[in-house]
């Protein structure tokens, strides 16, 4: 990880809190990530990609495949990928970018994948969410942001008693139960990020017939 760091320091390819907010959302999460079939990971709304980098150098044994989508490919990118492969060769050739947005109107996303998404803006969380339902993705990890506008579902209590991030976390927890994720709560230092909420869900593989 030390190795990784300096790499990305020496190429300027992100700043420090994007850093640190994804370091720590993969520390509470790696445990729990998995996928059915040919092991793919699609790090959604992914940007730079730096999550779905840290899987492939840390969990290369797990996903054979990181898919960063995201609607623009990023110069950051090319310089993420860089640096893990400087330090991790395994990791060359298997994370690719997906350059269009995510929701059921667009390619959905691999069957079985594992799908994470850190501050995917608004309402972008629930259209991964609905992505990754319809794709029997294994397992789901979000950490939202930008709660305007959501929790249009949640009950007007929740959000007036509770406030809106809240509400629309807990509606967004009866949405994967409801497509049969067992859910839990996680977050990351709020020092880093005030955003720090993680949705952490997964589901046992479909037994075969």
């Amino acid at each position: 990880m030390a190795r990784f760091g300096r790499g990305l320091a020496e190429r300027r390819a992100i700043d420090r809190k994007e850093f640190f907010e994804a370091c720590e959302f993969f520390a509470r999460t790696r445990k729990r990530l998995a996928a059915d079939g040919d092991g793919v990971l699609v790090d959604a709304a992914g940007g730079h990609g730096l999550v779905g980098a840290l899987c492939a150098i840390f969990l290369g044994k797990q996903f054979e495949r990181i898919i960063v989508r995201d609607v623009r490919r990023p110069k950051a990118f090319d310089a993420v990928v860089s640096a893990a492969v400087e330090v991790a060769p395994w990791v060359e050739g298997r994370i690719v970018y997906d350059q269009q947005k995510v929701g059921l109107l667009h390619d959905g996303l691999p069957r079985g994948c594992a799908v994470v998404g850190v501050h995917a803006c608004r309402g972008l969380t629930d259209k991964i969410i609905a992505a990754a339902a319809d794709a029997d993705a294994r397992c789901v990890a979000l950490m939202p942001c930008c709660y305007e506008g959501t929790a249009a579902d949640a009950p007007v209590a929740l959000r007036q008693a509770l406030g809106v991030p809240m509400a629309a976390d807990i509606q967004r927890t009866y949405t994967l139960e409801a497509h049969g994720y067992s859910v839990a709560w996680k977050a990351i230092p709020r020092c880093i990020s005030p955003m720090n909420r993680i949705l952490l869900a997964h589901r046992p593989p479909r037994a075969s017939l």
